[in-house]
């Protein structure tokens, strides 16, 4: 079994974005308030696409966003409770200025990482949930 992405992740972009994403489901509100603690990252993975599953990937959004990690930010952009993200602009810029991605929140290329944000956090699930041996991709169809 493959060790938790928190204990491997790198100083990187995509390491620091990965564990990111991961304790936001980890320290999510519908955890908390189920009483759940994870064991593994594979777990924390899990239980956000069951809620993902039963709460928003329907055919009429398959439709609507045939690309799974756009689908899973734009339901990330109504604030599931199995995720908690940051949400507004400005935290989402402090995020930017953090990962290094910006180099203020006056940046020029604020409003593209704003805009673009939701659904790098859906890659990057997608993407944390293939290093831990889910497959995600099962969702999308």
């Amino acid at each position: 079994m493959k060790k938790n992405l928190t204990e491997r992740a790198k100083n990187g972009r995509n390491g620091v974005q990965l564990v990111y994403v991961l304790d936001c489901i980890k320290n999510s509100t519908r955890a908390f308030d189920e009483g759940r603690e994870f064991e593994t990252d594979a777990d924390a993975l899990q239980f956000f696409f069951d809620c993902f599953d039963q709460e928003f990937n329907f055919d009429y959004n398959k439709h609507s966003f045939p690309a799974l990690h756009v689908r899973i930010g734009e339901w990330l952009k109504g604030l599931p409770s199995c995720c908690n993200i940051k949400y507004s602009d400005y935290d989402i810029e402090l995020l930017g200025v953090k990962w290094g991605i910006l180099s203020s929140i006056d940046d020029k290329k604020a409003c593209k990482f704003v805009c673009n944000y939701f659904s790098m956090c859906g890659l990057r699930i997608l993407q944390a949930a293939k290093k831990v041996g889910l497959n995600p991709y099962k969702y999308a169809f």
